[in-house]
């Protein structure tokens, strides 16, 4: 069979991940994930799954330099609105709590996280998508600069 000229935009095989799970870290089983690195042109895409588990961990506060998408899709074939889980996402100063599944739209610039999955009772699935090209960029906000307040007189 001849090559086919376009196969190279599919990608079938899980990669293999560089995150490792600690001790109480994420129970994530990643899926599948392209961007720019796997795929030439490509925007990030990660895909995987959240299971139960004793503890899901804490992922901690950072930004992005472009828009990024997350979405938290619960697997209850009776109630696909049912996550299955809590999951707590500070978005800005706020928090906000979820039973629900649901897809998260984080601007460019905005703080986001730490975000956190318990009471964990079915698979989750899980993706983000993060408008960029080639490896997605993040800042740790205890890496960021610390604010200078003007001194008064």
């Amino acid at each position: 069979m001849a090559k086919q000229k376009y196969a190279h935009y599919i990608l079938q095989q899980p990669p293999v991940s560089k995150y490792k799970r600690k001790d109480n870290g994420p129970a994530l089983d990643q899926i599948l994930m392209m961007n720019g690195e796997s795929v030439k042109g490509s925007f990030h895409v990660n895909c995987a799954w959240v299971y139960p588990g004793p503890n899901p961990g804490v992922y901690e506060a950072h930004v992005h330099p472009h828009d990024e998408m997350l979405g938290f899709i619960g697997t209850n074939p009776d109630d696909t609105s049912d996550l299955g889980a809590t999951a707590e996402l500070w978005i800005g100063d706020e928090k906000y709590i979820m039973t629900k599944s649901f897809l998260a739209f984080l601007p460019k610039g905005l703080v986001h996280c730490p975000l956190t999955v318990t009471n964990v009772k079915r698979p989750i699935l899980h993706f983000d998508i993060q408008i960029t090209k080639g490896k997605p960029e993040f800042t740790w906000v205890k890496d960021l600069p610390v604010k200078k307040t003007p001194k008064t007189k």
